[in-house]
């Protein structure tokens, strides 16, 4: 089958989006179909690298892009999105010339993988697989105080636009004429209109790679602390607030736990203070964002990967600490919810309760761990194992095989 893939975000080397783009491409080929990508030119150096030293001949990239000074748009906070859909309208125009020429079975949008921004490759009147898409996780309410001021602020127009989605003709177009739409959690799946549920299913959007099969230290009940980490942009939104607090709960046994946090952003200062205020900054390390061959090289010396994100679509960085055999620490919302469970860590409800009761809930797991290590160790073991099965080649599958059902005479299941 021929597939063309729309992609924004595609290069080997990032991870979030970008990830999201190149794996779908290359394991969408390795099914056995011949893939094109569209995708920006500003990808074309690091893919063009990335295929030299490991070629897929039945992928190819087809580079487009905007004039350089509408590129600069892309840069500006409110006038990247604009850029980003006159991108996506002309895209499809670039696309509606290959399909004259290549004769496409099937388009898939794939990034950005928000359900809020529309594609316009319906209009190559071919089988379309809208996702996965999410965007659709919100703060529950009684945690956004902690979000701080900045943090409210930008998460309120957030919560107006998801709302907004509803009455987006651009939207409505796109929902109407995929074939199947694909979200990534099931908030995102309550904000998609009523009418296109019945075509839509939920299923994770990332997986894990080469670096599933990597080993982890040996924990022993003999170690004196329990080393935490947290890897990620430091946004109000991903939770580390109630992190530091949750350490700060345990009293005198927060001498026996040390949180490394990689990662910086524009919280990052306030939480320096409030890690201050606590009376833990002892206890916590600040580490600069790393790239991400050398953050796979640091799991291994941790215990416990902690990632209290408030709403997340995905969580890559999850999988590859559970790679890793490191169990996580996380709330029940969004991506990582779906990934982890209380065999491979600990996931905290949060359902009508406020941020006292979450921070309290972590405090006691973090405590559990500590008194009985023989718990962190079987952890560990399930979630390598856990993570053996959320590869790339699962999640592609699942929605390959899943749409050859609205196709039954197109064979997408072939490999």
């Amino acid at each position: 089958m021929k597939v063309l893939l729309s992609a924004f975000y595609c290069r080997p080397t990032l991870g979030s989006d970008s990830a999201v783009g190149w794996n779908w491409a290359r394991e969408i080929a390795a099914r056995g179909n011949q893939v094109f990508v569209i995708t920006r030119t500003s990808n074309r150096d690091a893919i063009e690298a990335a295929i030299s030293r490991d070629p897929v001949p039945s992928l190819q990239f087809l580079f487009h892009d905007l004039p350089p000074a509408i590129r600069l748009l892309a840069h500006a906070p409110f006038f990247s999105y604009v850029y980003y859909l006159v991108w996506q309208f002309t895209a499809a125009k670039a696309a509606i010339k290959a399909h004259a020429r290549e004769h496409f079975d099937l388009v898939q949008h794939v990034t950005m993988a928000s359900f809020r921004f529309p594609t316009f490759m319906w209009k190559l009147g071919i089988p379309l697989i809208f996702g996965p898409v999410g965007g659709g996780e919100d703060t529950p309410p009684k945690l956004r105080s902690g979000l701080g001021l900045r943090g409210r602020l930008w998460d309120w127009p957030r919560r107006f636009s998801n709302w907004l989605v509803a009455w987006d003709p651009l939207m409505k177009a796109t929902y109407s004429h995929a074939t199947q739409i694909v979200v990534t959690t099931h908030e995102t799946l309550r904000e998609i209109p009523l009418t296109y549920r019945s075509k839509t299913r939920v299923q994770p959007t990332i997986g894990l790679g080469a670096i599933a099969g990597c080993t982890s230290k040996h924990r022993t009940a003999a170690r004196s602390t329990l080393n935490l980490l947290f890897a990620g942009r430091l946004l109000p939104w991903k939770g580390l607030h109630l992190g530091l607090k949750a350490m700060a709960a345990l009293g005198p046994d927060v001498q026996k736990i040390h949180l490394t946090v990689v990662g910086s952003g524009s919280d990052e200062k306030r939480l320096k203070h409030l890690a201050r205020r606590l009376g833990i900054q002892d206890c916590v390390t600040w580490i600069p964002w790393m790239d991400r061959k050398d953050l796979i090289d640091f799991y291994s010396q941790f215990d416990l990967f902690l990632f209290p994100s408030l709403h997340d679509s995905g969580g890559l960085v999850v999988l590859e600490a559970m790679s890793f055999g490191l169990p996580v620490l996380c709330l029940d919302l969004g991506g990582p919810a779906m990934s982890v469970d209380n065999t491979c860590g600990r996931v905290i409800p949060t359902p009508n309760r406020s941020e006292e009761q979450v921070v309290q809930l972590m405090s006691e797991c973090l405590h559990e761990l500590l008194a009985d290590p023989a718990i962190l160790e079987s952890l560990s073991h399930a979630t390598r194992s856990r993570a053996a099965s959320l590869s790339w080649q699962a999640v592609i599958a699942a929605t390959y095989n899943s749409f050859s059902t609205c196709l039954p005479t197109a064979d997408l299941s072939r490999r």
